[in-house]
């Protein structure tokens, strides 16, 4: 049951807002602890001008899907201006802050814990693309919106939000993210923008997952600069330990590793046609389906879209 909070209901519970967990695309999130003692995070919505109708007919769709691996919506607030999403409390953040982190080396994630997030990743894609009531797209996968809770579990959130913005808004779809090194080709090729682009975005975060970098470093050596790039050329080469986390101190024989490296390369494919289904992609990395060795950056043209994935 999703619950319909007052603007003062929430302003109590976050203290004034005075906890700032994030910033997004959306809006800040805040942490906030309802009386009865549960803790949430709640999202103050930017930018978005839907009437209370619509907005509450959106919402009632996000608050009804309910998987272990996606963030659950709890309550929200719709009153005058205030937008207002409430969610269930991930106690360890945003596997962005934990994959990117600078100079912790007790708090680098372990390989099975990686490989388990990739896995809660993909299932909680799979339920939104294949087994809800509305197929919902997600448009925003990335390392900032897989949370993880207290056991480092990954739940996906944002989900449903795309459908919240209005026909006018849609058209700074890209920009107002300004998560362009996610985004997959037909962003900007015109093609109409589906389930497979999800994939895509997916596979990056697979790769980061599998790297511990960003795809995008401009830092690094030129040919190492654009990590997809690389990590088609390392592929090719028979070098899979270049590709991998040095930190991660594992063998690049390790079978999970060598999986999850021929399906991040399948998920970033140009052509969304030879992108496998997230439900395909869960198979796979639970070794349910023969994952086949992906098409090579030279056979299948794959380039560097410099207008999305160089710019972050």
């Amino acid at each position: 049951m999703t619950i319909h909070f007052s603007y003062k209901d929430l302003q109590t519970a976050t203290d004034n807002f005075a906890v700032k967990l994030g910033q997004g695309g959306f809006g800040s999130v805040y942490r906030g602890t309802l009386s009865d003692g549960t803790q949430i995070a709640v999202k103050k919505l930017e930018g978005f001008n839907q009437g209370q109708k619509e907005f509450r007919a959106e919402v009632s769709i996000i608050g009804s899907v309910h998987h272990l691996h996606l963030v659950r919506l709890r309550g929200f607030c719709v009153e005058g201006s205030h937008r207002l999403l409430a969610y269930e409390y991930m106690a360890n953040g945003s596997l962005e802050k934990w994959l990117f982190r600078e100079g912790q080396e007790e708090s680098v994630l372990d390989w099975d814990t990686r490989f388990s997030i990739a896995v809660g990743t993909a299932k909680g894609l799979a339920y939104l693309h294949e087994d809800c009531d509305v197929k919902i797209v997600h448009c925003d996968i990335k390392p900032e919106n897989v949370l993880l809770d207290d056991q480092f579990m990954a739940k996906v959130s944002d989900f449903g939000l795309a459908k919240l913005m209005t026909r006018e808004e849609s058209h700074v779809f890209t920009t107002m993210r300004g998560t362009r090194g996610y985004l997959a080709p037909e962003w900007i090729t015109n093609y109409a923008i589906s389930e497979k682009s999800d994939v895509y975005s997916y596979g990056m975060v697979l790769l980061e997952l599998i790297g511990g970098r960003k795809n995008y470093n401009p830092t690094e050596s030129s040919d190492k600069s654009h990590f997809p790039m690389y990590a088609f050329k390392m592929m090719e080469e028979g070098n899979l330990s270049a590709i991998i986390d040095s930190k991660l101190k594992m063998s690049a024989e390790d079978e999970t590793v060598v999986l999850a490296i021929k399906v991040a390369l399948w998920c970033i494919q140009d052509d969304m046609h030879l992108r496998p289904p997230m439900t395909k992609v869960v198979q796979m990395l639970e070794g349910m389906s023969p994952v086949p060795p992906p098409p090579t950056a030279s056979e299948t043209g794959w380039r560097v879209y410099s207008g999305l994935n160089s710019n972050r």
